[in-house]
């Protein structure tokens, strides 16, 4: 049984180098596809007209309500974006809307009163629907694959014909932290062994365990995750000096001049960055030589990035959430960052998940687990966790 729980770690250690391999060089250029992954997608019985165009002057923004971390796009105009999960939503009335991209490197999937086109690297082009029944629609579009590199949601827009109706309010806000296993990185496989082309098409952040949860507490989502990262150091100690303590503060990973646009604070701030700190062994002139000196480094660390997360969300919740099946380090060094939060009157939860099952690509959480990983916060946090509720 020992041996055969080693042997299944040293697979699963070997699945995430790999990981840490493609998502920190190979990601930006996609090998050639295998299987093409289409480039515009409509869902059956959509009810309306949807193709891709030469994108076109003349036709009048909508404002919509964004949700992710991004910056203000050339000249003001739409949004830059890099970390996973951004996504804007708008109302309209009319027959008839146009999106605005530039970008060659996502997935995006656009629901319109409920009915779903997916877009694949888009490039520059507009999407134009058409078709729809007069009167007032909603529309939101998501991107949903990790992208290592800036691109450009430009936003909405209305012809003549259509009328601007004023944004969805925003609501609550819930924010994760993490690295691949909060992306959802290739979350819909349903297998291990896959290519970098699979591994963009089978990753759907929008299905991944942050919002599913945020759906069940019926608020919003914002994520600051990257695949391969850690704290204080990344998987296999690759470029140290692009860790979640020196790439969080950026609007754009890829981008340190990049000004952030305003965010509004989180109620809820979900903190998984213990995984890739403690997944892999200390590589030759790292400043740690075992996992016990790197636990004792990485708890102040973690408790002071909670606390600072804290001060730029005031009255949050913090929820550390942490992977156990990557060793006792870890989870000890949570123990002790709640304890420490708690004693400086920080509110808390502490969150420590069993092994996972890990069937999607090179050994990372599918759908199911997924749903687990929800389904357990959940029972952890209910709405009244929300500043202002009750």
């Amino acid at each position: 049984m020992r041996a055969g729980r080693i042997r299944t770690i040293g697979v699963m250690a070997l699945g995430i180098a790999l990981v840490a391999m493609v998502g920190f060089f190979a990601w930006p250029r996609p090998a050639r596809p295998m299987v093409p992954v289409p480039r515009i997608s409509l869902a059956e019985g959509a009810g309306f007209q949807a193709r891709l165009v030469p994108q076109r002057p003349g036709l009048t923004a909508l404002t919509a309500e964004v949700t992710g971390r991004a910056a203000p796009g050339p000249a003001g105009r739409g949004y830059r974006h890099e970390w996973p999960g951004f996504h804007a939503s708008a109302r309209f009335e009319g027959t008839g809307i146009t999106l605005r991209f530039s970008d060659a490197v996502n997935r995006w999937r656009v629901v319109l009163d409920g009915r779903a086109v997916e877009l694949s690297r888009p490039g520059r082009q507009d999407l134009r629907i058409d078709g729809l029944a007069p009167g007032p629609h909603v529309i939101r579009a998501e991107k949903i694959s990790e992208s290592r590199g800036p691109a450009l949601f430009g936003g909405f827009f209305l012809d003549g014909s259509a009328r601007a109706l004023p944004p969805p309010p925003p609501g609550r806000l819930i924010e994760f932290i993490g690295d691949s296993d909060t992306v959802g990185f290739a979350n819909t496989a349903q297998h291990r062994d896959c290519s970098p082309e699979e591994i963009y098409a089978a990753t759907d952040t929008s299905r991944s365990f942050g919002p599913q949860l945020a759906a069940a507490l019926g608020a919003d989502y914002r994520m600051i995750a990257r695949s391969g990262i850690g704290l204080l150091r990344n998987y296999d100690g690759t470029d140290p000096d692009r860790t979640m303590e020196r790439l969080y503060p950026r609007a754009l990973p890829g981008d340190a001049a990049a000004a952030a646009l305003p965010q509004r604070p989180a109620d809820i701030v979900v903190i998984a960055l213990g995984s890739n700190v403690f997944g892999s062994e200390l590589a030759p002139g790292e400043r740690w030589t075992d996992k016990n000196q790197l636990r004792h480094d990485f708890a102040p660390a973690l408790a002071d990035f909670a606390a600072a997360r804290l001060r730029e969300n005031p009255g949050a919740l913090i929820v550390l959430l942490a992977f156990g099946e990557y060793g006792p380090e870890l989870v000890e060094a949570h123990r002790s960052v709640s304890a420490q939060l708690t004693a400086r009157g920080m509110a808390n939860r502490l969150v420590i998940l069993g092994s996972l099952r890990r069937k999607a690509c090179l050994w990372h959480p599918a759908a199911r687990d997924h749903a687990m990983i929800a389904e357990t916060l959940i029972k952890v946090l209910k709405v009244e966790d929300f500043p202002g509720s009750g």
